[in-house]
């Protein structure tokens, strides 16, 4: 596209070019006489060729009036020799090329010089230095190798590369040999995906026999002579000689007692040979002056319920032998009372029911903060523990402790806590499941009982016990019980 504009502005001033030259002509024709003064313009009106002459136009420069025709002459010849492949040669055929002589300006071939016909010889194969591996040798088996003419006319030379022959590794023994029996080891060919192997047999060691080592004769064997092979295979070489030692040949197991001695009588010891169970060796025990063989005894002091027993045993085998005395203990009270200590509710008119029962209840004052404490007392009898009450922050907690647990079982467990002892309609504790509270359990008084601060703690529960000596009697009508149980009644009113 550039090209063509940059023609049509050629042509465009060269069209004004020869208008300006015209009317100059024109203008010098009406008289110019400075020709040649700013030299002279040539137009070519005919191109000279090799072998024709040309003509031109001269023009005046000053006035472009034309002055006149002038030949231009013929360019002559410019001839070359150009060699032409007809066949290029071939690895293995000659090629034809032909050298022949033209001009380089009209393309005319040379009037006298011929056309000259060679044939360059074959080129020959172009054979490269390095193999190409086309099979690949095996242990067993030949390969093959490839040189291709790099010219790409398909010639190749192929060479047979000999088997490689197996290449075996270190020999691994993959049985071992024994004492008496052989062994295999093998060497494996160790290149790349070959299987083949060569296995060969180890002879049998034979056995290695370490020191003898002698054993007496015993009961039952003479005396022998070992040897035990250090090889580990187990085998053991044995010979024997002499006869079985009855005397000092025995291998004893432990004594045993077959008859007790006792107060009268020896006893008797047995061991029997661990090696033959007939052979069996005994001997006595002395009499044991303590081993009494007793009767089955006779209660000569019955047990109380605070007081031990008595149970006498005499020695069968000798009357003039000492008693045995053996103490019984005291009776177990089953299914008794276990109550705080306080008012009875057979002494009282507060309570509204006509009862015989000796069940106590514990009136106490709500309002004083701390802890309060009570004597736990089982059958109406003993003082077995202690009730303590702990009030804290208008928060009230009951629990208990008994002196003796060991010789000491509760069988039900009830306390409560009520405004006054009218509230009780039932006394026995498996009748008031619906008041029961939980040992440790803590209650709001407020919330409970408002602003009643007298109010009444009845504890009574159930148990099974044998005296102890860390249990003391209840004096229900001392002094000091008496005071006690008065200030508790003037908190009934």
């Amino acid at each position: 596209m550039k090209k063509g504009r940059f023609i049509c502005k050629l042509v465009l001033f060269t069209a004004v070019l020869a208008l300006l030259l015209g009317l100059t002509a024109i203008a010098m024709a009406d008289g110019c006489d400075v020709h040649g003064s700013m030299g002279y313009s040539y137009n070519v009106t005919k191109q000279p060729t090799c072998t024709e002459t040309g003509s031109r136009d001269k023009y005046c420069v000053a006035c472009g009036q034309k002055i006149g025709t002038e030949e231009i002459s013929a360019i002559g010849h410019k001839w070359t020799t150009k060699e032409k492949v007809i066949t290029a040669p071939t690895c293995t055929a000659e090629g034809t090329t032909e050298k022949e002589t033209y001009c380089t300006t009209c393309g005319i071939h040379h009037p006298t010089e011929a056309v000259v016909t060679t044939h360059p010889s074959a080129l020959g194969h172009d054979m490269p230095n390095d193999w190409t591996i086309t099979k690949t040798a095996t242990c067993t088996e030949t390969g093959t190798r490839r040189k291709t003419c790099k010219r790409g006319c398909g010639h190749y030379v192929e060479e047979t590369i000999a088997a490689l022959g197996h290449q075996l590794g270190t020999a691994v023994t993959i049985k071992a040999p024994t004492c008496e029996g052989t062994g295999t080891s093998r060497q494996s060919c160790m290149r790349t995906g070959c299987n083949y192997y060569v296995d060969t047999t180890l002879d049998a060691l034979g056995h290695q026999w370490g020191s003898p080592v002698t054993k007496a004769a015993t009961c039952v064997s003479p005396a022998t002579t070992t040897r035990n092979c250090l090889r580990g295979c187990g085998q053991k070489d044995v010979t024997t000689s002499g006869d079985v030692d009855l005397t000092n040949g025995h291998v004893w197991g432990a004594w045993k007692v077959t008859q007790k001695p006792n107060c009268t009588y020896e006893g008797v010891e047995t061991r029997i040979c661990q090696l033959n169970s007939s052979h069996v060796d005994t001997r006595p025990i002395p009499i044991v002056p303590d081993a009494h063989v007793y009767d089955n005894g006779t209660i000569t002091k019955q047990p109380t319920v605070t007081e031990e027993g008595e149970k006498e045993y005499k020695c069968t085998l000798n009357p003039d032998h000492p008693k045995k005395i053996v103490k019984l203990d005291t009776e177990l009270m089953k299914n008794n009372t276990l109550c705080a200590f306080g008012p009875r509710l057979r002494d009282t008119n507060l309570y509204p029911y006509n009862t015989d029962a000796w069940y106590m209840f514990t009136p106490f004052d709500a309002s004083k903060e701390g802890t309060q404490t009570f004597e736990l007392v089982a059958s109406n009898t003993y003082i077995v523990g202690t009730v303590t009450l702990t009030i804290r922050d208008g928060n009230l907690k009951i629990d208990y402790t008994i002196a003796d647990n060991t010789r000491f079982k509760v069988t039900e467990e009830f306390f409560t806590v009520l405004n006054r002892i009218t509230d009780l309609t039932q006394y026995e504790p498996e009748q008031l499941t619906d008041l029961r509270m939980g040992k440790g359990e803590t209650i709001n008084l407020e919330e409970k009982f408002g602003d009643d601060t007298s109010l009444v703690l009845y504890f009574c529960s159930r148990c099974d016990f044998r005296y102890s000596k860390k249990f003391t009697f209840l004096q229900y009508e001392s002094a000091a019980h008496q005071r006690q149980l008065n200030i508790m009644l003037d908190l009934m009113d």
